[in-house]
């Protein structure tokens, strides 16, 4: 009876031990749209995400790239705000979602902290060996920004899309 108690709990933490596949933005994040004076609020996952794949054109060679960029995604999601004044949010208020990017799965890539009270911090996910996700924080005093994209991401064949579709140009 012991043996088989503790194989049923070993089997029940192994999915919690498991590092989060989807970031989830908290409630808390989602709360501060109704304190800033500017939001925006992007939510595109699963077949929401494919459906707007479909509205690329694979006759065209750089629609096409983007597709195929895009059918490899799990979702996109974007929070930004700017307050009309400082305090309107915290550090704290970040926890949250830094509490699951500690996973073994995530990596933390850049830290920055600038005199002005910017704060940036990028954190990749690697899965089998390629990058499965990427996360952006930018705080800054009255404005946060949440980016996350989840899926496999090949960074070659987004830079080729570079200057286009709003995404920066990196001169090589």
């Amino acid at each position: 009876m012991t043996k088989i108690f503790l194989t049923a709990a070993c089997a029940l933490l192994i999915p919690m031990a498991a590092p989060a596949q989807t970031l989830t933005i908290p409630e808390r994040i989602e709360n501060l749209s109704a304190k800033a004076k500017e939001s925006v609020n992007i939510t595109l996952d699963g077949p929401l995400l494919q459906l707007a794949g479909q509205f690329l054109n694979s006759g065209n060679s750089d629609e096409r790239a983007a597709k195929e960029i895009v059918s490899k995604l799990r979702g996109i999601h974007v929070r930004s705000f700017e307050f009309a004044r400082e305090g309107a949010y915290t550090d704290a208020d970040l926890d949250a979602i830094r509490s699951q990017l500690k996973s073994p799965a995530w990596a933390r890539v850049v830290d920055s902290r600038e005199d002005s009270g910017e704060h940036t911090q990028i954190f990749v996910k690697l899965e089998n060996n390629t990058l499965g996700g990427v996360v952006i924080l930018s705080a800054e005093r009255t404005e946060l920004s949440i980016v996350s994209i989840d899926g496999a991401i090949d960074l070659k064949q987004l830079s080729t899309l570079g200057g286009k579709f709003g995404i920066p140009y990196i001169p090589k």
